[in-house]
């Protein structure tokens, strides 16, 4: 999948944005290099990765009383 000007001008007129011509070749790339990235991370193999709540591991601070 690849993200396309006129994907950029229809996403741009929902978000009531306007772009001129650079602009708009600027953000075609940017989104389809966003894309191929996902694409490599999609490629990784996390059957044995167990989820996480949160990443940061946390503890109360209060006091047991």
């Amino acid at each position: 999948m690849s993200v396309t000007i006129k994907d950029v001008e229809h996403i741009a007129e929902l978000a009531r944005l306007e772009f001129d011509e650079k602009e708009k070749e600027k953000l075609t790339h940017e989104l389809n290099d966003i894309l191929k990235y996902i694409g490599k991370l999609n490629e990784l193999d996390t059957s044995n990765v167990e989820p996480l709540s949160h990443v940061i591991e946390l503890s109360n601070v209060f006091r047991d009383d």
